[in-house]
């Protein structure tokens, strides 16, 4: 069975290097064998023409991960190597558990009845991992904090906190992180759904303070449901900015739809909505995916669409990139100089293909 979705891949991306360069190290997470045992696995770019990707050995955690279950990933500002820390969480039903490496075991945590989780959960400098959620009150949704700390070979422990209200309700989210930014934090980004039309906002949560900026609504655009939005940060805390890219969808059959970019700025006041067409057969997109090179001087977003018939389109292309793609394909993508597909073999690996 499968273990990922779209909003939850299973891939794990975490920055390293100092403020002036900043790259990044992928993992993929896999749920392999019959006793259905959580595994990753690192990936790194190779060839001549730096175009394919190599794997090193996979390590096995010696952990079941239950039937059901829906894995999510751990990104950070730090490399589990800085970090000395790696978590890997899933979901089932109303319970959250969340694995750290070298723990005893996973420590379970229960949503409350209407939280919605946020994917993925994000890890700090000192290796605490932290999953953000949701839950409705009112006309807007109260943010929640889930904290998780734990020394190696010990039990973890979990900590639940109210952070702050949102405006709005958010149909889709994604969580990510800025390099630059050491301390617990958290870049989340979203879209939402009003009369007036789609809404894109940004939230920046840090120790001491929470930003949060909401576009004007797109008029006659929604956003769309199945997809994976993807969140920036540029890595100089001196030059801060922010961008989430994401498709929306018109709310007038024949269905089109536009690649929407929110791009923030310093100052509160410096937002705006950017948008291009999404040139695929009317009406046809069945998923998208969005994923940003390790650049954190400039935005460069690589986007993928799978329509109805398992074709991939990337923007630009005129042609799909690639036929029979299963409509179940959580999307997959691992973006630093160039981007490359990860495909999930029947196994649970993942093996990626540059385009």
């Amino acid at each position: 069975m499968s273990y990922f979705s779209v909003a939850s891949s299973g891939v794990a991306s975490f920055f390293e290097g100092s403020d002036a360069y900043v790259h990044g190290v992928t993992y993929g997470i896999s749920v392999v064998g019959p006793r259905h045992l959580l595994q990753t696995t690192e990936y790194y770019e190779t060839g001549p023409e730096r175009d394919q990707v190599g794997a090193f050995e996979s390590s096995s955690w010696g952990v079941e991960v239950p039937d059901g279950a829906k894995v999510f990933s751990v990104t950070g500002a730090s490399s589990p190597e800085q970090a000395r820390q790696f978590w890997v969480g899933w979901q089932v039903k109303k319970r959250l558990y969340m694995q750290a490496l070298m723990q005893q075991g996973p420590i379970g945590v229960d949503l409350a009845a209407d939280e919605t989780p946020l994917f993925p959960a994000v890890m700090d400098d000192a290796g605490v991992a932290a999953l953000y959620s949701l839950r409705p009150a009112a006309d807007h949704v109260a943010l929640w904090r889930h904290v998780f700390t734990g020394a190696i070979k010990t039990k973890a422990t979990v900590a639940v906190e109210a952070l702050t209200e949102l405006p709005g309700r958010p149909v889709v989210s994604i969580v990510g992180t800025i390099p630059s930014e050491r301390r617990q934090h958290a870049l989340i980004g979203w879209a939402e759904e009003t009369p007036a039309g789609a809404v894109l906002g940004l939230a920046v949560v840090r120790p001491n303070q929470m930003r949060v900026v909401r576009s004007e609504p797109v008029p006659g655009f929604a956003p769309f449901l199945r997809q994976r939005p993807a969140i920036w940060a540029s890595g100089l805390a001196s030059d801060e900015r922010f961008q989430l890219t994401l498709v929306l969808e018109s709310r007038e059959a024949p269905k089109t739809f536009q690649e929407a970019k929110f791009t923030v700025g310093r100052a509160q006041e410096d937002h705006q909505v950017s948008l291009e067409p999404v040139v695929i057969p009317s009406g046809q997109l069945h998923a998208a995916s969005f994923d940003y090179a390790k650049n954190h001087v400039e935005p460069f977003v690589q986007a993928l669409y799978l329509t109805i018939d398992g074709k991939l389109w990337i923007l630009g292309f005129s042609e799909p990139r690639r036929q029979g793609v299963s409509l179940d394909d959580p999307l997959a993508v691992m973006t630093t100089t160039r981007a490359y597909w990860g495909v999930r073999a029947a196994d649970g690996k993942l093996k990626f293909e540059s385009f």
